[in-house]
């Protein structure tokens, strides 16, 4: 099979596309044909080795995390093992444990577009902050592949939700279900009033400020992202940096919103299998919008 592979840390042009043998599932896998894979922000961090100090890649390796395909006759997506090889291929190993079928109405790039994204904005908003109506929401990066989701999952549970993005992104953001968009560019989310739960995507100086914005009590919830500064606290609110696990029901409860329409995929740029480090240049861009998926 085809599969694109990183035999040392870089940039696009560490990417090569090799033939390599088809993977062996074990009792925990199966085997899955893959008919789309998401291009995720943690796929080109791990490429450059900007992980390696937390999660060194044992290599060769095949990038990518996440997929739909077909196993046994059906449609199904989920989440590749992170201590083996990746979905940026023509078939991968995933675990029983970490996928789900996919319901009828999601085609196999909508079904990809929501695993990591999906169950990174699922997993801080729905089990960590459990975000409930009258609840004042910030998403940070509303227009990214993360924020396009948070936003409408957090505005579906009842909450006033308010995104930061672009002004080129004020629109689309505004789609999905924020009430306000703050361009970040030219406009400051601290003035904005304050927060139950502030979803943090972005690290850095932005997890700092966020702070400021919460409500005593308020929740900070985020990903791992730019390095947080150190001393970085406040003592009235909780700072919680989520876990994403996947499991099979949460992509389960995830593919039931979009096959019932309340949770829209947001595929917005897609690439042939052999447009894979074009497509790793965009979402490295940090102008993306929505999610980037590979077609085989």
């Amino acid at each position: 099979m085809r599969a694109w592979r990183i035999r040392g840390y870089g940039g696009p042009e560490a990417m090569r596309l090799e033939h390599i043998p088809v993977p062996i599932p074990d009792e925990n896998q199966f085997l899955v044909r893959i008919r789309a894979a998401s291009v995720n922000p943690v796929d080109w961090k791990l490429r450059r080795g900007l992980l390696a100090g937390v999660f060194p890649l044992s290599l060769p390796r095949t990038l990518g995390r996440d997929c739909a395909g077909e196993a046994e006759g059906q449609l199904v997506a989920g989440v590749a093992d992170a201590r083996g090889d990746g979905t940026h291929a023509e078939f991968a190993l995933l675990p029983n444990n970490q996928s789900a079928p996919v319901p009828a109405g999601l085609e196999a790039a909508q079904a990809a577009s929501l695993c990591v994204s999906g169950l990174s904005a699922y997993i801080p908003l729905v089990e960590i902050a459990r975000v409930s109506p009258g609840m004042r929401v910030l998403i940070h990066a509303g227009a990214g592949g993360v924020g396009s989701l948070a936003i409408q999952i957090a505005a579906q549970l009842g909450a006033e939700v308010l995104a930061t993005a672009s002004a080129a992104n004020r629109a689309y953001c505004a789609s999905l279900g924020a009430s306000r968009v703050i361009d970040y560019r030219n406009e400051e989310f601290l003035e904005a009033g304050f927060f139950d739960v502030v979803l943090d995507t972005i690290g850095g100086d932005t997890h700092v400020r966020s702070l400021g914005a919460l409500k005593p009590g308020g929740m900070l919830v985020a990903l791992q992202a730019a390095p947080i500064p150190a001393g970085a606290r406040r003592d009235d609110v909780r700072v919680v940096m989520a876990q994403i696990q996947p499991t099979r029901e949460r992509l389960e409860q995830i593919f039931r919103w979009a096959a019932a329409g309340t949770l829209r995929p947001q595929v917005v740029r897609r690439f042939a299998f052999e447009q894979a480090p074009k497509a790793y240049e965009v979402s490295e861009s940090g102008h993306a919008r929505g999610k980037i998926v590979l077609l085989l």
